[in-house]
């Protein structure tokens, strides 16, 4: 043997050793083999193997989709697996050897997840919301391996299910909680149910969740559960209920158990790694996973943006934008077009921190950035200068950076004053300060639990700012920057926000929400006698204020006061007559939707907003007396930070992240590119990230207890296994973890971009419904949903008739009719149909999405119900349900109640399954209305009582008798109309009790552009002081829908009950023929 043939043979030696010589943190989703002696598991967002004692790791696909969740074929030879290959979770299947590609077995663009395989390898059976039933739980499915369209397993929805070995029992989990989510306890709780030859029955009756269901023989079955604390590994007797303890973990949660199919062992996620334990019982086994140390994406990327900008500010003289890409503070040069052409103009990097600087802020002079900064553990105040004031901006490489104001509490939203002297920020939750430059000589203004939008005036000696008090109503005030009394302008309770300064200070202007029901742009002049003026005075006052100024003396010099006032800036005085301020506010705009004020003219003779008309978001402008309105920009540009600069042009981003100016007439004006180069390290990203969200939750998380949890200890436990994630699915997932232990509703991170390509299959959706087993020719049409494409007149479908083919391609039992309608939502699809004599035709289908399907399938399900309850009552009762507590849904409740009440003796009110909103305080409005008198207009009926409604009440009326139905997925608002409900003695409340998740929740966007919500408003019964978080509302009368009603279209036990308990004794009923 050579020397080069040895030292290759070591070199290969070393290379092989060193390729699996990492451990892989943060394993997902484990499945053993049948035969117990192989592990599937998902890392970096592939699907590996690796011996169940552990060791040398083989990867199995390599994809740029996030594949999880395998599962294995009893025989051992297929894996089935969900990838987000296509834009959304589908199921696929490959061999268990990596011997061939994946295939495709599911296609419609929902969920599907894969959760075992029959007994004979020839189906895989998933969960999937493809019914688009009202239940929040999906639906048990199965898809044959060899191809075709999925089969809809039985009528009851449930998350997660097993077939015992001989597939005589299912073993399911029905709920709707997030499995990330700690500790609760109550009716939305995940439970096990069996679904044998006896029909539905509930295994587990624990109060909190019990999920992740696998058989370990055909008696015996492994589970997790919170029972003993922290989620372990539990089995369960089938036929007995008895449940013993196999996992007793501290610390942190188990995750996804499953067990092989001999029953031998049960694999699971713990902390960050992947565990084993004996079935028969035995101590736990951390696995130790060795992969390639190699990365499938660069794990410190070099990016480049010109778009995706936020936080834009331009400078004084509009040679300079300032903004932030991807939390870093960037300048370009602002140059003509023709420039442009010539050369590309040049884009610097002011900061370069891993942590977020948001908010730059030019200096009235342009000679300075003012910014916050979270590089010291949270926000403060920075500033930014050139490190040679005789170098540009864009020529400078390095910038020196400063902190102005630094304290354990978040500063941000630093705005300077006009004489260049103070700044005006927000800190903490709340506060409004005003600081010198230096960060010295404090004055706090407003000290409150909600931060205030605010504007200098144009001298700088007021500041106008907006605040939310405790009932949730914000208003405009003004006050000396120097401290004082702050004044109230507007006086209204509703949201008034946004104050905007006119240039010459004679007028305030701001965003109000008191009317209509959506924002307007209101407007105050300052002095009583600017209020009084005439539209024909004004024209006198612009007049002369346009008459040129002289400059010079009698001898031709400037004097000698202008020269030694040269340096500093020409302010004007800002007069304000406060007494009855707040009474001459007047509205100026009324376009179908929000308005929110941006700027004023120079001259304070048009006002320019950001409004919504025509389902597009625009820039406006209107004259100053509201009249004159002009759309300065088209195609829903969405414009934000708007700026006025030069008395000639507005700037601003529009919703892509790109700098655009227009001219104050609408007018196009050169385009402002950039090219903004940075760098991420993913892995200290993801850290920053993690804290972005935790510190978000830190300060606005409604109780200060946390809900119990000791909240510093939960950061640091899970920030390891954050940082550690090997794709950016299981990060979201452990900051969800980390969010879900303070037991909370209206929590969630939610990532910005995740899944292998943008947008993705958007299936279309004709309206039918399919049965597969009913077998050829074709595929049966068992039900048509009405007004869908399906049942169109030229198209007319119907329950019985089958499809044949699709834009030409035959159907058979391989084919999957979910294929044949990818991408063709709106588009004109041609079918072959067989009528049920067997004649054929050939139709022209136009999909619709997905959304639109749904809802679709809502209103059926709610026409089911009404004849149901027409039925049961034997027409004495009228039915309402309500689908969410929205404006939209509360104007169908107005539309239909007249339909569903009128001749009606009482009326059911359903908020099953509604998951919130605002609108509670309207419906109970409508159903606790006082009468205090009637009318009788000539040749009326005077045995007729009645009411102008319409002209004088602010919404209709119902004062007849009612009752309430509920259930486990009612959530949020809907709860609180069902607490009210109850609470106001407006009639019985029926059902199951509600899900307990109240509270009112924002949001804040984090640096890689995620998204992680905020509950920040707890709410409370009045009469008892409950706490409706984790506490929903418990029924007069408490009645449970069994599983087999979920789907069903002729019974509903609570309905039932609920028909019952409002004719019980209605006669009775004080309001009983109320008018």
């Amino acid at each position: 043997m050579t020397l080069r043939t040895v030292l290759a043979t070591c070199f290969i030696a070393t290379l092989a050793l060193t390729a699996t010589a990492a451990e892989a943190p943060l394993p997902r989703h484990p499945a053993p083999s049948p035969d117990a002696s192989t592990i599937a598991f998902s890392w970096q967002g592939d699907l590996w193997t690796v011996p169940a004692a552990g060791g040398d790791a083989r990867r199995l696909t390599a994809h740029p989709a996030d594949e999880r969740h395998p599962i294995w074929s009893r025989d051992g030879r297929l894996i089935a697996f969900a990838s987000d290959r296509h834009g959304n979770a589908d199921i696929f299947v490959m061999p268990a050897d990596g011997s061939a590609p994946p295939s495709r077995l599911t296609f419609a663009s929902v969920t599907d997840t894969p959760l075992d395989f029959t007994s004979d390898g020839s189906e895989v059976l998933f969960s999937s919301n493809r019914a688009m039933g009202i239940r929040w739980m999906p639906q048990l499915w199965t898809v044959p391996v060899a191809g075709g369209t999925p089969a809809m397993l039985q009528d009851a929805f449930a998350e997660q299910a097993a077939f015992s070995p001989d597939r005589g029992s299912l073993l399911m989990v029905r709920g709707a909680t997030k499995w990330t989510r700690r500790g609760y306890r109550g009716p939305a709780n995940r439970e096990l149910w069996v679904r044998d030859s006896g029909g539905y029955r509930k295994l587990t009756d624990f109060d909190g969740d019990d999920d992740n269901p696998s058989w370990i023989d055909g008696e015996t079955a492994s589970f997790l559960s919170s029972r003993n604390g922290r989620k372990n590994v539990f089995t369960v007797d089938t036929t007995t209920g008895e449940v013993t303890a196999l996992t007793a973990h501290t610390g942190s949660a188990v995750r996804f158990p499953r067990a092989s199919a001999d029953g031998a062992v049960i694999a699971y996620e713990f902390e960050d790694a992947i565990w084993t334990v004996p079935a028969a019982g035995g101590d736990p086994t951390r696995l130790h996973i060795d992969v390639p140390a190699d990365q499938v994406v660069n794990s410190v990327q070099r990016r480049t943006a010109g778009s995706d900008a936020s936080d834009l500010s331009i400078s004084p003289d509009g040679t300079l934008a300032a903004f932030v890409v991807h939390g870093d503070v960037f300048v370009t040069d602002i140059v003509s077009k023709d420039d442009q052409e010539i050369a590309k103009p040049p884009t610097v990097q002011v900061t370069d921190t891993p942590q977020r600087e948001q908010e730059p802020q030019w200096s009235p002079d342009g000679s300075m950035l003012i910014f916050s900064s979270a590089r010291n553990g949270n926000l403060d105040l920075f500033s930014a200068k050139r490190a040679d004031d005789e170098v540009a901006w864009t020529d400078t490489f390095e910038f020196t950076t400063a902190p102005v104001v630094a304290t354990p509490a978040n500063e941000q939203g630093a705005r300077f004053s006009p004489d260049e002297q103070h700044i005006a920020f927000i800190r903490g939750k709340g506060q409004l300060v005003v600081t010198d430059l230096a960060g010295g000589d404090e004055i706090v203004l407003h000290d409150h639990f909600y931060p205030p939008t605010f504007s200098w005036s144009p001298d700088g000696r007021w500041i106008a700012f907006s605040s939310e008090d405790q009932h949730a109503n914000s208003e405009i005030y003004i006050i000396p920057a120097v401290g004082g009394e702050a004044y109230n302008v507007s006086r209204h309770p509703d949201f008034d926000e946004q104050p905007v300064w006119s240039p010459d200070g004679k007028r305030l202007i701001w965003t109000s929400h008191r009317h209509d029901n959506d924002y307007d742009v209101w407007a105050v002049w300052l002095t009583a006698a600017d209020h009084e003026r005439t539209p024909a005075e004004w024209l006198k006052v612009w007049r002369a204020e346009d008459e040129p100024e002289e400059d010079e003396d009698e001898d031709g010099d400037e004097s000698a006061e202008d020269e030694e006032d040269d340096d500093a800036p020409d302010l004007p005085e800002v007069a304000i007559d406060f007494d009855d301020l707040w009474r001459r506010p007047v509205k100026l705009t009324a376009l179908n939707g929000d308005e929110y004020p941006v700027a004023v003219g120079p001259d304070g003779r048009r006002i320019f907003f950001v409004g919504d008309a025509e389902d597009e978001t625009d820039l406006f402008s209107i004259r100053f007396d509201g009249d004159d309105l002009e759309r300065l920009t088209e195609g829903d540009t969405s414009p934000q930070n708007v700026q006025l600069i030069g008395g000639d042009t507005l700037f601003y981003l529009d919703g892509g992240g790109t700098i655009a100016r227009i001219g104050l007439d609408g007018s196009n004006k050169d385009p402002v590119p950039f090219t903004a180069r940075y760098v991420v390290d993913l892995a200290v990203e993801r850290g920053v990230v993690f804290d972005e969200a935790w510190s978000a939750l830190d300060e606005h998380f409604y109780d200060p207890d946390f809900h119990g949890v000791e909240w510093d200890a939960i950061h640091d436990l899970y920030r390891p296994w954050a940082v550690n994630a090997s794709s950016s699915a299981d990060f979201a997932d452990v900051v969800n973890l980390m969010l879900g232990e303070l037991n909370a509703s209206h929590m969630g991170y939610y990532p910005h971009g995740r899944g292998a390509s943008t947008g993705g299959d958007q299936t279309g959706w004709i309206g039918a419904v399919y049965d597969p087993a009913a077998g050829g020719p074709g595929l049966l049409i068992s039900e048509v949903l009405p007004d869908s494409p399906a049942a169109e007149v030229e198209v007319g479908l119907t329950a019985g008739e089958r499809l044949l083919a699709v834009k030409g391609r035959d159907i058979d039992e391989t084919t999957n009719i979910y294929d044949l309608f990818v991408d063709t939502v709106g588009d004109r699809v041609p079918a072959t149909v067989q009528a049920a004599d067997g004649a054929r035709r050939t139709v022209v289908l136009r999909p619709t999405s997905y959304g639109a399907q749904r809802q679709l399938r809502y209103e059926e399900w709610v026409r089911q119900r009404r004849r149901l309850v027409e039925e049961w009552s034997d027409g004495r009762l009228g039915y309402l349900h309500i689908q969410g507590m929205s404006a939209p849904s509360f104007e169908r409740f107005e539309r239909d109640l007249f339909a569903a009440a009128d001749g009606k003796e009482g009326l059911i009110i359903d908020v099953r399954s509604n998951g919130g909103g605002w609108t509670t305080d309207y419906l109970m409005a409508v159903l606790m209305v006082q009468r205090h008198a009637y009318t009788l207009p000539r040749g009326g009926d005077p045995s007729v009582r009645s009411y102008p409604t319409a002209e004088r009440l602010l919404a209709g009326a119902f004062t007849r008798p009612a009752a309430a139905l509920c259930n486990e997925d009612s959530y949020s608002n809907a709860e609180i109309f069902s607490w009210a409900f109850q609470t106001l003695e407006r009639g019985p409340l029926v059902g199951s009790p509600t899900f307990g998740a109240v509270i009112s929740t924002g949001g804040m966007q984090l640096i890689d552009g995620g998204l992680v919500r905020l509950p920040g408003r707890g709410w409370f019964v009045a009469t008892s002081g409950v706490n409706m978080e984790n506490n929903g509302a418990q029924p007069d009368v408490v009645v449970w829908q069994p599983p087999a009603e979920d789907s069903s279209a002729t019974e509903d036990t609570q309905l039932a009950k609920a028909v019952e308990v409002r004719l019980d004794n209605i006669e009775e009923d004080p309001r009983y023929g109320a008018w």
